[in-house]
């Protein structure tokens, strides 16, 4: 028997052909059985029919039409129920300046286009060249100039992150940070960062933990496991020892920071361990997980393509009873596709999972139009008077003890689906200053030879 004899249409969407790019008719459906799964169908006129599973458990993957209550509905692709559905789409064509009308919930900046490493998957391509002789960066006032517009427009920012290249590496990096603190629209900074610096510069670790310490400061560090498998096919060398130190130090000047790990096969088999390294140091804040997806500098085509539903299924399965399914849930911001969320909670009686106090899929309401959460916005769920709220209260918690688990699946041409681009809340400042869908942003070019 085929598998798509037994299979039940959820929605037609537009995708795009991986060979070539182009926009194309997609179909996404699921599998009956156990575990249901579920795949995005699409037939290019060059390039034939392909076929991908966008998730390999059902219950982890929901229909966003448009219904304000934010219940499980029919919109869910579990039959069982279990799903969120998403808020409704805002502009149906998007153009070039649609995603100005959409809610922003991050903004993305890059501000160097070197780096100082010369990793094989590379999103943004950057070329190697750490040297002020070779170093590539954006002009101070020009970066300000885009950032300020995007506040004029929007009104705020919650979260503006600073991307490269390596961005750590702009000669006025200090100077960026400072102003961005200054900045009352801008709620949160994030630094994408390899690590580098931090490890082998006395200085500059010094000035970092001076601005971590005013607070809305954190750093996403580049992460890919404790195991060996992977390390080199990931980042052209073993980093692990580079990485720890990293942490280290981190942790030895209160700089907070996110491990940030790209997900392949290869390191899959050690989500669980790696949530465990984050949770032995408390400058950690949490992982996010981001599967890994072919734009930009990619020399892992053969890879599986994975979904946040191995994600969610790895993590509970390695965790020895630590996690559990009900710890995770989709954020109604966007597409519920585009981003998952759960979180341990570090308590004086050992690290429990945010499931044993509350119902975590029935906090929907205050997690509308944020990605980012502290343990002040879980009180606001009604649980004053559960056992969470007690535990909160009587142990003063703080937001170091709330380790967030973040899944973000970007797409490609094999996962395109053009609904979640009409969703999209997490957004590129492009070098014209006008706002672009990440995954749109970073995308391959359509072939013109098709």
């Amino acid at each position: 028997m085929s598998l798509t004899s037994l299979k039940q249409t959820l929605k037609h969407t537009l995708t795009r052909c991986p060979s070539c790019h182009h926009d194309v008719p997609g179909e996404v459906w699921k599998t009956t059985g156990t575990p249901a799964k579920v795949y995005l169908s699409r037939t290019c006129p060059d390039h034939g029919e392909t076929t991908v599973c966008i998730s390999s458990d059902a219950r982890f993957y929901w229909l966003a039409q448009g219904n304000p209550s934010n219940s499980c509905g029919a919109g869910c692709a579990c039959s069982a129920g279990g799903g969120i559905d998403g808020t409704l789409g805002k502009n149906a064509h998007p153009t070039d300046s649609s995603t100005e009308v959409l809610s922003t919930c991050l903004a993305l900046i890059e501000i160097v286009d070197s780096c100082n490493l010369a990793c094989p998957t590379c999103f943004a391509d950057s070329p190697v060249g750490a040297s002020a002789a070779k170093l590539k960066d954006h002009p101070f006032d020009s970066l300000i100039a885009r950032i300020r517009g995007v506040l004029d427009r929007k009104g705020r920012i919650e979260i503006l992150q600073l991307s490269g290249g390596e961005p750590t590496l702009h000669p006025e990096f200090f100077r960026l940070l400072d102003w961005i603190h200054d900045e009352p629209r801008i709620d949160y900074c994030l630094v994408n960062t390899n690590g580098v610096r931090i490890a082998k510069e006395d200085a500059f670790l010094q000035q970092l933990g001076e601005r971590a310490r005013r607070g809305h400061l954190q750093l996403y560090l580049q992460y890919d496991g404790p195991q060996e498998a992977g390390q080199k096919e990931l980042r052209g060398s073993d980093l692990r020892t580079m990485k720890q130190l990293t942490m280290e130090r981190c942790e030895a000047e209160k700089i907070p920071f996110t491990l940030a790990m790209t997900v392949t096969d290869h390191n899959l088999p050690h989500l669980g361990a790696t949530i465990e390294v984050g949770l032995g140091f408390q400058a950690c804040r949490g992982v996010s997980f981001q599967p890994m997806f072919r734009s930009g500098r990619n020399a892992l085509e053969e890879t599986a393509i994975l979904n946040t539903a191995d994600i969610i299924l790895g993590s509970v399965g390695q965790s020895q009873g630590r996690l559990r399914f009900e710890d995770f849930t989709p954020l109604p911001c966007g597409d519920p596709n585009c981003a998952t969320i759960g979180y341990l909670l570090r308590t004086p009686i050992g690290v429990r999972s945010i499931s044993e106090f509350i119902d975590f899929a029935s906090v929907q309401g205050f997690l509308r139009d944020k990605v980012r959460y502290e343990l002040a916005d879980l009180i606001q769920c009604g649980c004053e008077n559960t056992e969470l709220g007690d535990i909160l209260h009587r142990f003063e918690m703080k937001e170091k003890d709330a380790f967030r688990l973040f899944i973000k699946p970007f797409m490609d041409s094999w996962t395109w689906d053009q609904d979640r681009i009409d969703r999209c809340c997490t957004h590129v400042i492009r070098p014209d200053g006008k706002l672009d869908s990440f995954c749109r942003y970073y995308s391959p070019q359509p072939s013109s030879s098709c």
